[in-house]
C-alpha cells in the first residue's frame, strides 16, 4: 500500500511540476507547451502589462492573459529576477508565455543584461524579445513629435522601426534630428519586427552638435515668415529655401543666444508654398533640420461661413451667428458653391446618398468644370449608382482603414473664387437632415492649394483621371502640406491623417487652454486625448463634453467620469456626429480656438484613416460653435429644447415683399438687391418647424419675382425668412 502511494505521488509530480529550462530551449517548443523559465525582467509599465525576461540563452515575452494567477505584473519591476510557468502562445507573431500559471520573484534590483549591439536588420525573429542596441542611426521624420505608432530609422547597414504605444513616456517629445544610438527590446507584430524603447534614456545622442527642437513658423505675412529652432549649443543659423525641393536660395541669421535661432524670410511671393531647411553651424560642426513645407500669407478675403443643421443658443452670441441652422441651408450652401465653380471641383467624401448633390456635380461637369471624386470603397454611396455619374470616381482605403474625409475644394488656383468646404457632415439624408453636424466654408487660396495637394496624393496625379498606379491612401501617404496659414489675419491650422500626427496637435491645443474646454464627439476612444482632457480638468479648467457612442470598445467615457470630468452622453434620438472642440471661447486673454473636421477622437482616425482637421484661432468662430455646444449641452443635461431663434439683421440694399397676404395657395415674392448675390428663402410654421427651403441665385437690382407655393400647408400663420451671409429678415404670412 505504501509503495502504491509513493508511485501515485510521483505521477502527480510528473503531471503538475515542470522542470525549469533555458529560455532558448523553451522557445524551441511547440505552441501550447507549458514551460518554466527564469530570467531578468527588462521592462516595466512603459510597455503596458506585458513583461520581457531574458537569461544568458535568450528572451521571451510574458503576458498575463485570461487565467493568470497572482498580481502579475503589478508586483514585477524592471531588474527583478523571476521564475515563470505557463503555456507558449503566439500573439500576432510574438511568442509569449500566456497565461501566467505560476511565478516567483526571486530577487530585485539586478543588473539588466548588456544589450546586444546589432545592425537594424538584426531586429528579427532570431533576436526576438532580447534587449538590443542599434548604433549610429537617424530617424526618418526627425523634428516631428512622437505619437502612438511606428517611426522608421536607418543607417548605412539598413533600416527598421520603433513602436510607441499609448501612454508611453516618449509621447509628445521631439523625435531627434541627430544621429542616435537606440536601446530597446526586439518585438514583433504580424511579421513586422520593431524595437520597443522604454523611455528617453534609451535614446543616446551620438552627435556633438544637433538641433533639439522642431522648426516652428511664426509672423506669417504675404511676403515672408519667421522660422525658429534650437540647438544644443550656440552657433550661427540659416535657412535654405525655394519653391522647389532644390531650395536654391539661402538666408543667414545671426548668432544664437542660448542655442535659440530665429531667421526671418522676406521678399517672398504671396499665396506661395516654400520648401525650407533650417541649419546651424558651430564650433562642433553643422546641424540640419529635415526639409519642411511652409506658406506665405494669403491675399484672399478669408471669409469663413459656419453652418449647423439644428438651432443654436443665439442668446450667447457676441455679435456673430451661424450663417444658418437648417438642413436645407446646409445642403444649399454646398450646392451653391458647386454651381458657382468655374474650373475645378475636388470632392472627397466618405458617403453620399443625396442625388441633388451628385446632380449639381454632374451639371458642373457637363458645363466644362473638371470634377474629381474620391470616396471610401466600402460605403453605400447610393447617389453614385443608377445612374453612375459621368465624372471620374476613385474608391480607396477600404477594409478597416476608412477614406473618411469630408471636404470639397473649388477653384483652388483662384485668389477670389477658391473655396474649401469641411466639417463633420457626410452627404447623406441622415447626416444632413437629422444628426447634429457642422459645415465650415472658407474662401482662401492657400488653404485650397494645400487641400488640393492632399487630394492629388490620394488621386495619384494632378490630371483629370486617377493615376491608378500612384494612388496613396492611409499609411502610404506622407506629410507634404503646410500646416499654419494666415487667412485674412486669422491663423488656421490644417492636418491630414494619418501622416500629420493630428491627435498630437489636438492634444497640444487642449493642453494650451487657459480657461475652458468643451467638446462634442461621435466617438472618443483615443487614450492620449483622454489624458489631455483629464490633465486640463485637473489643472482647474472648466471642462465639459458630449459623447454619443459611449459603449464603443475602449471608450474614454468611464475614464473621464471616474476622473471627475463633466461629460454627458447624448441621450437624444439624434446622433451627435460632430468632431469638434472649443478652447477658451469666452476668454479675453488667450486666443479662442475651434477644432473641427472629419477626425473622430480614435486611434483609427489618427493612425489609419484618411481624415482632415482644421484648427481655427478666432474668437468669432469660437463663439459661433459655443452657441451650438451650449444648446446641445443644455438638451443633454435637462432634456428640454434650449435653442433660440437667431437674431435678425437687416440686409443692406434688399427690397422685398410677398403678395397676396393672406394667401390661399400661391404667392409671389418680389425682390431686388443692390448687391448681386444669392439668397435663401425658408418657410417656418408657428412652432418653428421648417417646411420649405429655396435658393434664389443671382439676385440683382432688377426687380425679380419668385413663386411661393403654400398648397398643402394647413391654415395658420407662417414666417417667411430671407437671408444671405450678411443678414436675415422675415415676414409673417397668413395661410387661409
Amino acid at each position: 500500500m505504501r509503495l502504491f502511494s509513493f508511485i501515485f505521488v510521483l505521477c502527480l509530480t510528473a503531471n503538475f511540476t515542470y522542470a525549469q529550462v533555458d529560455i532558448s530551449d523553451a522557445r524551441a517548443e511547440t505552441e501550447g507547451t507549458v514551460v518554466t523559465v527564469e530570467g531578468v525582467v527588462t521592462n516595466g509599465f512603459e510597455l503596458g502589462i506585458i513583461r520581457y525576461i531574458q537569461d544568458d540563452s535568450g528572451a521571451i515575452a510574458v503576458y498575463p492573459g485570461n487565467g493568470s494567477v497572482g498580481d502579475f505584473p503589478n508586483d514585477v519591476s524592471r531588474g527583478d529576477r523571476i521564475q515563470v510557468t505557463g503555456p507558449l502562445k503566439s500573439f500576432n507573431g510574438l511568442l509569449e508565455i500566456d497565461p501566467v500559471q505560476d511565478y516567483t520573484v526571486i530577487s530585485q534590483g539586478n543588473a539588466l543584461p548588456d544589450p546586444m549591439v546589432v545592425m537594424p536588420g538584426q531586429i528579427n525573429e532570431e533576436n526576438e524579445a532580447r534587449l538590443l542596441k542599434v548604433e549610429g542611426v537617424t530617424f526618418e521624420n526627425g523634428g516631428s513629435v512622437f505619437t502612438v505608432g511606428n517611426f522608421s530609422f536607418s543607417n548605412a547597414d539598413g533600416e527598421s522601426e520603433i513602436y510607441v504605444r499609448s501612454g508611453h513616456p516618449l509621447l509628445g517629445t521631439t523625435v531627434p534630428l541627430a544621429t542616435v544610438d537606440l536601446t530597446g527590446i526586439s518585438s514583433e507584430f504580424n511579421g513586422l519586427y520593431q524595437l520597443l524603447l522604454r523611455d528617453a534614456n534609451d535614446i543616446e545622442i551620438a552627435d556633438d552638435f544637433y538641433i533639439t527642437s522642431a522648426v516652428t513658423q511664426s509672423d506669417i505675412n504675404t511676403t515672408g515668415f519667421t522660422l525658429s529652432w534650437e540647438t544644443n549649443a550656440d552657433g550661427v543659423g540659416g535657412v535654405r529655401y525655394g519653391t522647389t525641393p532644390d531650395m536654391d536660395q539661402n538666408v543667414n541669421g545671426s548668432a544664437s543666444v542660448m542655442g535659440q535661432h530665429s531667421v526671418q524670410l522676406t521678399g517672398l511671393e504671396p499665396n506661395t508654398f516654400y520648401y525650407c531647411q533650417a541649419y546651424a553651424t558651430g564650433s562642433m560642426g553643422m546641424a540640419e533640420s529635415n526639409r519642411g513645407f511652409y506658406t506665405t500669407g494669403s491675399t484672399s478675403n478669408g471669409w469663413v461661413q459656419v453652418y449647423f443643421n439644428h438651432d443654436v443658443n443665439g442668446n450667447l452670441s457676441t455679435g456673430q451667428f451661424p450663417v444658418n441652422t437648417t438642413p436645407a441651408a446646409m445642403e444649399g450652401a454646398i450646392i451653391e458653391r458647386i454651381q458657382n465653380a468655374q474650373n475645378t471641383i475636388d470632392f472627397s467624401m466618405y458617403n453620399c446618398n443625396r442625388p441633388t448633390i451628385i446632380q449639381a456635380l454632374t451639371d458642373a461637369y457637363n458645363n466644362g468644370v473638371q470634377v474629381r471624386y474620391i470616396t471610401d470603397d466600402e460605403t453605400a454611396n447610393l447617389a453614385l449608382m443608377d445612374p453612375v455619374p459621368p465624372f471620374p470616381i476613385l474608391k480607396g482605403n477600404g477594409g478597416s482603414p476608412l477614406m473618411h474625409n469630408k471636404f470639397v475644394v473649388i477653384d483652388a488656383d483662384s485668389e477670389t473664387d477658391s473655396w474649401v468646404l469641411s466639417g463633420s457632415v457626410n452627404m447623406t439624408d441622415q447626416n444632413i437632415a437629422t444628426d447634429y453636424n457642422n459645415l465650415v466654408v472658407i474662401q482662401d487660396i492657400t488653404l485650397a492649394k494645400a487641400y488640393t495637394i492632399e487630394f492629388e496624393e490620394m488621386w495619384g496625379t494632378d490630371g483629370p483621371n486617377p493615376g491608378v498606379f500612384s494612388v496613396a491612401f492611409g499609411e502610404d501617404k506622407v506629410d507634404n502640406t503646410p500646416h499654419i496659414f494666415n487667412v485674412a489675419g486669422k491663423t488656421i491650422e490644417s492636418y491630414f491623417s494619418p501622416s500629420d500626427n493630428t491627435a498630437t496637435e489636438i492634444a497640444k491645443a487642449i493642453r494650451n487652454a487657459e480657461e475652458e474646454v468643451s467638446f462634442a464627439l461621435l466617438t472618443f476612444t483615443y487614450n492620449d486625448l483622454g489624458d489631455a482632457i483629464v490633465d486640463v480638468h485637473d489643472s482647474g479648467l472648466i471642462v465639459r463634453g458630449i459623447i454619443d457612442n459611449i459603449t464603443d470598445t475602449g471608450s474614454e467615457y468611464e475614464y473621464l467620469i471616474n476622473n471627475g470630468v463633466d461629460v454627458m452622453q447624448d441621450g437624444s434620438s439624434k446622433q451627435t456626429h460632430h468632431k469638434y472642440a472649443i478652447i477658451d471661447p469666452q476668454s479675453s486673454v488667450s486666443q479662442p480656438k475651434v477644432i473641427t473636421g472629419s477626425h473622430n477622437w480614435s486611434n483609427g482616425a489618427n493612425s489609419r484613416n484618411d481624415e482632415n482637421t482644421l484648427i481655427f484661432h478666432d474668437s468669432d468662430i469660437a463663439n459661433i460653435f459655443y452657441q451650438e455646444f451650449e444648446a446641445r449641452w443644455c438638451e443633454a443635461t435637462t432634456g428640454v429644447n434650449c435653442t433660440t431663434s437667431i437674431i435678425e439683421q437687416e440686409i443692406d440694399g434688399l427690397e422685398w415683399h410677398i403678395a397676396p397676404n393672406p394667401v390661399h395657395e400661391d404667392a409671389i415674392m418680389t425682390l431686388r438687391s443692390k448687391s448681386v448675390g444669392s439668397f435663401r428663402v425658408l418657410i417656418y410654421d408657428e412652432l418653428g418647424r421648417l417646411h420649405q427651403s429655396h435658393v434664389l441665385p443671382h439676385v440683382d437690382a432688377t426687380k425679380t419675382q419668385y413663386p411661393l407655393n403654400f398648397n398643402g400647408l394647413v391654415a395658420g400663420i407662417y414666417t417667411v425668412v430671407i437671408e444671405n451671409d450678411l443678414g436675415r429678415e422675415s415676414q409673417r404670412i397668413i395661410k387661409q
